[in-house]
């Protein structure tokens, strides 16, 4: 009698029979985590905003994943508490193991130019939606004895990225809310960490202005050790890593995910600023002025 294995057969991942949300699913960071967590045999949820668009991310996220179970689909605002909870619900139909968020955003803007209504809504973007998501995702955690979550920071939270205030403050924000809870909620053997990507190309969509411009993406790319801009692929394989049982032991980190980019200065984002704030800004805040 052969020991040799069925050659059709596969051994079940490290997450299956576990539920994974990923909240911002439908872009690309969402989908590459989404298809990195299904192939490794977690039922996996996505929210965001439009159904059309999260079900066309379930169905790239299953080509990407052949043989990974069905992607649910949950509508809502991550910005909206009630719609996160609803979400961690849905999820939570597998017992869930692991809670991602993808949500963020900026404003280019100096910082005399910088009103506090704008700083007050790149904070909701970065910070108010990833404590929705620690709250009620760390609640479903807890009752089945623990898990991960982990929160999507950006090289800005630790450099100062000039030109570009309410963003970084935001993002460094986000990463001692994360510290401060995965310090609380230790006993209760649920996870808390933030992977710091830098600037990436998301496949197939717009580019950012940053990468659109062949000025600013050479020097972004001349200060990283390892030469290049990221892939979608780069930010999965960490967030993966942090949710999976390899990181059991591993809490209240912040994983830099941007080829070594910590180790040099960040871009000066000027000539952003004045694409989208306008020159007469920009000289204004350089000379000293509130515009």
């Amino acid at each position: 009698m052969s020991t040799s294995p069925d050659p059709t057969r596969t051994s079940p991942g490290p997450l299956a029979g576990r539920g994974a949300l990923v909240i911002g699913g439908g872009g690309g960071f969402g989908r590459a985590i989404a298809a990195a967590l299904a192939t490794d045999g977690a039922t996996v949820t996505i929210m965001g905003r439009t159904e059309a668009t999260l079900r066309a991310a379930a169905a790239t996220i299953a080509a990407a994943a052949p043989g990974a179970l069905p992607v649910r689909v949950s509508v809502g605002d991550s910005a909206l508490e009630q719609d996160v909870a609803t979400a961690v619900r849905v999820a939570d139909e597998t017992p869930l193991a692991a809670v991602v968020t993808t949500v963020g955003g900026g404003t280019f803007r100096p910082v005399l130019a910088l009103d506090a209504e704008t700083l007050e809504h790149d904070f909701r973007r970065n910070v108010t939606t990833a404590l929705h998501a620690i709250r009620h995702g760390g609640q479903a955690l807890a009752a089945h004895g623990g898990g991960s979550i982990v929160c999507t920071s950006s090289s800005a939270g630790g450099h100062s990225f000039p030109f570009m205030p309410s963003y970084s403050v935001s993002k460094a924000a986000l990463e001692a809310l994360v510290r401060v809870a995965a310090d609380e909620l230790g006993h209760l053997a649920v996870r808390v960490n933030v992977v710091r990507p830098g600037i990436v190309a998301t496949d197939g969509e717009n580019p950012g202005l940053l990468l659109a411009d062949p000025e600013l993406a050479a020097a972004t790319v001349a200060e990283k050790p390892l030469s290049r801009v990221g892939r979608t692929e780069d930010i999965a394989a960490a967030v993966r890593f942090l949710c999976g049982p390899e990181s059991s032991w591993i809490t209240g980190a912040c994983l830099p995910v941007e080829g070594g980019a910590h180790l040099r200065r960040a871009p000066r984002l000027e000539k952003l600023a004045r694409i989208v704030s306008g020159d007469n800004v920009v000289d204004a805040a350089l000379a000293g002025r509130i515009p």
